[in-house]
Order: structure tokens, then sequence, then C-alpha cells
């Protein structure tokens, strides 16, 4: 009984994450979700074939891997840390969580310094900077390249200076496969093993629901 009494009541939940690979500015791209989300939504879409394809033979083409996307709510909440006393809960709230959000959306000041110094050197045509690659961590079975199409925030309770003490963030998502990636991107084979695993994934299924109509079908007759 005494073992039983130590035994966790809850195992530990792995919590999710969007991580944006960028060198030059890696603390500031990563967001640990506080709470992982009740509820995720995705939406998948088979891919639009190209321009004048589509019919007759081509009715049944797969065009590549389909379209999805994403979306989720986070909760984020100040009050236990202003409870124990934490400073940056306490000065700051949920905001330099908030940030790290936003900043998924954000070129680093970096880029835009130089692409400045750029356009005051007389350059004629500047490229808008690259953004790092970003990467949904949804447990060991979802690790896929997105991108954030929109962030909807709402800011609820403040403190003295202002600082939001909690606030839902609605997250939607985009994911990048393997067609909309070079080969030479990290996030081209990601996407090829998150596949693969999707399809070993769908075998388990047809191998266990052929299994269970066999037992079903035995015990019927």
């Amino acid at each position: 009984m005494a073992g039983m009494s130590s035994f966790p009541g809850n195992p530990r939940v792995l919590p999710g994450a969007v991580v944006a690979v960028d060198p030059v500015s890696p603390l500031a791209r990563i967001v640990v979700f506080q709470y992982n989300p009740d509820e995720v939504t995705r939406q998948i879409r088979p891919r639009t074939p190209p321009s004048g394809a589509g019919g007759g033979s081509d009715a049944q083409r797969i065009w590549g891997a389909p379209t999805e996307s994403i979306s989720m709510t986070l909760e984020l909440d100040a009050t236990d840390g202003m409870e124990a006393s934490d400073p940056v809960a306490t000065t700051a709230g949920v905001a330099p969580q908030l940030a790290a959000l936003e900043m998924l959306l954000h070129p680093s000041a970096a880029s835009v310094a130089i692409n400045t110094g750029l356009l005051a050197a007389g350059t004629i045509e500047v490229l808008p900077p690259q953004g790092p690659l970003t990467v949904l961590v949804w447990g060991p079975g979802r690790v896929v390249p997105v991108t954030v199409e929109s962030l909807s925030v709402r800011e609820q309770a403040f403190n003295q200076v202002l600082a939001p003490i909690r606030a839902s963030v609605d997250v939607a998502l985009s994911t990048l496969t393997y067609d909309d990636l070079s080969p030479t991107n990290p996030g081209f084979a990601l996407y090829v093993a998150h596949h693969v695993a999707a399809e070993a994934l769908a075998s388990v299924a047809g191998v266990t629901g052929a299994v269970g109509a066999g037992v079903e079908l035995s015990v019927g007759g």
C-alpha cells in the first residue's frame, strides 16, 4: 500500500511547441505551450491539379501531398508565477510568451537592418529576408514543418503597468510538404519522415480492422 500511495496520479504529458530554427536569434523563436490545447482542428484537402489537368485520364491522379491547415487555441496565464513572486510574471505577465508567438511572423531585426543598409547603399533589388524553418511539435507522432498563417490574440486582465496577465491565442498553421520545399531544405526530410510514419500507422489500422472483422465473422458464424 505504501508503494501505491507514492504512485503519481497523472502521467506526465509532453508539452506541444512551435519551434523556429533561426541561427541568428534561436531563443526568441521557441514557443513551448504553457498548457496544451484541449482541441486541435485539422482540415485536409487534396492538392489542386496543375492548370489544364484533372480531367479524363487524369481524374484519379494524386497531385502530391494534400494541403493541411491546423488550428488551435493556446491559453496563457501568469497567475501561478505571480503567486510564487516570479519577477518576470509579476512585471511582464504573459507578454514574453505573446512576444515569442509574434516573433514567428517577424523577420529578425538583424535582417531588417541589413536590408535597410543595402537600400541606403543603392542596391537595385533587395529580396525579402528568408524566414526560419518553423516546426510544429505535437508529440513524437507529429513533427511537421509549418507556416504561421495568423494569430488572433485576446488579452485579459492587466497588471499595474498594463501587461496582460492572461491571454488566449487562436493559432492558424499550414503544413509544408515535400511539394512546397526544396529537397535541400531540412523540412523536406522532416515531412517525408512524417509521411512514412503515417503510412505505418495506416497499415496498423488496416491490419487491426481486418483482424477485428475476422473475429466478428467467426463469432457470428
